[in-house]
């Protein structure tokens, strides 16, 4: 029973992940829709809820308890959709520099990247990452912050 309503509760973010992406503005002709990666990654979870809830369905043996390490799986679910709805949120105020430079540790950390050396990495070589990927590869245009961008202080 429990794996059925966490199957619903992901099927419901994903939902909301799913809106949230098609809210994006299309892209001007010639260039990449930026909602692509939102879009497919919510697609990703819906098709991650329907297997959970198919397999939800299969009769389970009695007696059979949830440990620690479902409830954490769970956890973690719901910890990075809030960091990925603050992350979004963050990058309309800041552009995509600094959010992504916060983020990217913690996501690590949270995936069990334990390195010191590999975290402080993550700062800069996310952000770069991303920069290289979706502005110069695939011509989006970056989203630059209403608060601050720290890519237009870089720039100057």
């Amino acid at each position: 029973m429990r794996n059925f309503f966490e199957g619903i509760v992901l099927a419901v973010l994903s939902g909301m992940a799913l809106w949230g992406a098609l809210q994006v503005p299309p892209a001007p002709p010639g260039e990449t829709w930026a909602g692509i990666v939102p879009f497919g990654a919510a697609s990703g979870l819906l098709i991650v809820s329907v297997f959970m809830l198919v397999e939800a369905r299969k009769p389970q043996p009695n007696g059979t308890v949830a440990g620690p390490a479902e409830n954490s799986g769970t956890m973690h679910v719901i910890i990075l959709f809030l960091i990925a709805l603050a992350y979004q949120q963050s990058m309309r105020w800041f552009g995509y520099v600094l959010p992504t430079a916060i983020v990217a540790p913690v996501v690590l950390y949270i995936f069990g990247v334990r390195s010191p050396v590999g975290l402080a990495l993550s700062v800069i070589l996310c952000p770069l990452a991303y920069h290289i990927i979706f502005f110069k590869l695939l011509g989006v245009f970056p989203p630059y912050g209403e608060v601050f961008d720290l890519l237009g202080a870089i720039r100057r």
